[in-house]
């Protein structure tokens, strides 16, 4: 009797275990809660709210959301956020968003995507992961209510900021220094 009642409930349990499982893929929050609430991405959102670019993540869409994560941030040169101005960081952050929704299945057929800093972005899929510009896509398909959120494993910087950062870290000599 017993095994009966345990395999009934397993029968009854089932379906509200498999719906679980689908709520928690999706999680009906904005895309700048689902970041907040993933904690892989902690300098990203300390960066999207000093920017103000927070409020647009909650309330626009759809987009698809290119998120470096922590570990990716960590990577950079020491003092390259700290080198840049709250309009050069909101230019890198926008280069991370596409409008729409692009899956990763789709964004790896397409050649190029054009973000919302205007300028294009290479995406091409690579040994079995996609690949954005020089980043390679850690976990794909992260759903949330108004879009779709990639972590990547590097932070993708736009040709504008590029060039800045170039030029401000290269060292000109002194007029009294031998050249």
């Amino acid at each position: 009797m017993r095994l009966f009642v345990f395999i009934l409930a397993a029968i009854l349990l089932a379906p509200t275990l498999q719906a679980q499982e689908t709520m928690d893929s999706t999680t009906g929050e904005d895309l700048f809660a689902t970041l907040e609430a993933d904690g892989s991405f902690t300098i990203l959102v300390q960066a999207l709210s000093q920017t103000g670019l927070a409020e647009a993540l909650a309330a626009g869409g759809p987009y698809t959301l290119f998120a470096p994560t922590d570990a990716a941030f960590a990577a950079l040169p020491e003092g390259t956020l700290d080198g840049l101005t709250d309009e050069q960081l909101a230019d890198v952050l926008r280069h991370h968003l596409v409008a729409g929704t692009l899956r990763v299945e789709q964004a790896a057929a397409l050649p190029e995507a054009t973000t919302a800093s205007g300028h294009p972005l290479a995406l091409r899929a690579e040994a079995g992961t996609l690949r954005v510009g020089n980043a390679a896509v850690v976990r794909a398909d992260l759903e949330a209510s108004n879009g779709v959120i990639h972590a990547i494993d590097a932070v993708l910087m736009p040709p504008a900021v590029g060039e800045a950062m170039g030029a401000a870290t290269e060292r000109v000599p002194a007029p009294d220094e031998d050249q």
